[in-house]
């Protein structure tokens, strides 16, 4: 094996870790990765929830997972979502992946960074049904380098855990 390959297999052995360590908060997870880590601007991502329990809080998190050949302190995205009664909303999240200075906000030994960012804190979904949500990069180029993956969780809400980056 290369060092690379070795290094990838660790990358994602660390990540499963992670995340099978929160599995008993977690309700909905998907991390879609990004070929090449080049979103281009028709690159939609998509994320589909089925709410049951119409009384239930929950965290929703954004995932980014950014190499250090991303080239900008921001990362913007356009979220709609589209609920079950037809009602679109639109949003335009900013994900800051580095300080003024260039230092890495995420968490990650070698090239790869992971973020979790806290888009809404204890939603409550009013209606069940399938909530369906799209992603686009809201950059100001074509073809962004340096996003590897990109993701949606839902945590279900307790008050004494936020998890925040």
């Amino acid at each position: 094996m290369t060092k690379i390959k070795l290094f990838y297999i660790l990358i994602c052995v660390a990540i499963a870790f992670f995340f099978a360590s929160c599995k008993g908060k977690v309700f909905y997870e998907k991390i879609d990765h990004i070929a090449n880590e080049v979103w281009n601007v028709d690159s939609v991502l998509h994320y589909e929830i089925e709410i049951t329990d119409s009384l239930q809080y929950y965290n929703i998190y954004i995932n980014v997972r950014n190499s250090v050949a991303f080239e900008t302190q921001y990362f913007y995205v356009f979220l709609t979502s589209e609920f079950p009664n037809g009602y679109i909303g639109q949003d335009t999240l900013g994900c800051v992946l580095c300080d003024p200075y260039g230092k890495w906000t995420g968490k990650g030994v070698g090239r790869l960074k992971e973020n979790l960012f806290l888009f809404k804190p204890k939603v409550r979904f009013a209606r069940k049904g399938v909530y369906k949500f799209t992603v686009r990069q809201a950059m100001r180029e074509d073809n962004v380098k340096g996003i590897s993956d990109f993701g949606m969780s839902l945590y279900n809400f307790d008050k004494d855990v936020i998890k925040v980056k």
